[in-house]
């Protein structure tokens, strides 16, 4: 959390597992929020998106992480 700013950044880290269903990532990354982490690896399920699409997801996690999205 240090590293993050002190938990004012979260984290995107590339790479991680191909996943179909973007409830799985929603739900990965409440998962983490709610074990007491910030960040994910999840730069394939981004990135390889068109960049709307990319946008939307990853609008929905930082909103995951900062609690702004149940």
């Amino acid at each position: 959390m240090q590293s993050a700013f002190d938990g004012r950044r979260i984290v995107i880290f590339s790479g991680g597992a191909t996943k179909e269903d973007d409830n799985a990532l929603f739900e990965e990354a409440r998962a983490i929020r709610d074990g007491g982490g910030f960040g994910s690896i999840i730069g394939r399920n981004s990135f390889q998106r068109k960049k709307a699409d990319a946008l939307k997801l990853l609008r929905t996690i930082s909103g995951i992480y900062a609690g702004t999205i149940p």
